[in-house]
């Protein structure tokens, strides 16, 4: 289901202020964003696929699944977070995460 935002309710119109940056006019960089939300959605999907698969939660566990399944290994902080950067570690095997989850 795709969300759109409404200026309508019922049959009247309402006038928003545009004193803020709307990012869906002409953001330069709204390519970008949306990449970066797609990536973190896909993440979250691998992260259930790896739960159904494993029954585990760990966090390194997960990271080596990325790796061995779909080539690729996420960028982490020195505190061990994730970043919205990545590593491709097995070309052939990203391939597979592309086909399947889209870039």
């Amino acid at each position: 289901m795709k969300y759109q935002r409404s200026t309508t309710f019922g049959q009247a119109m309402v006038n928003v202020p545009k004193d803020f940056q709307d990012y869906d006019d002409d953001d330069s960089d709204l390519e970008k964003r949306l990449s970066r939300f797609k990536y973190w959605t896909n993440l979250k999907n691998l992260k259930l696929e790896f739960y159904n698969e494993t029954q585990s939660r760990d966090h390194r566990e997960y990271t080596i699944w990325l790796e061995n399944k779909y080539g690729f290994r996420p960028i982490e902080t020195n505190e061990g977070m994730m970043t919205d950067d990545y590593k491709v570690i097995d070309e052939k095997k990203f391939i597979v995460y592309i086909l399947k989850y889209g870039k």
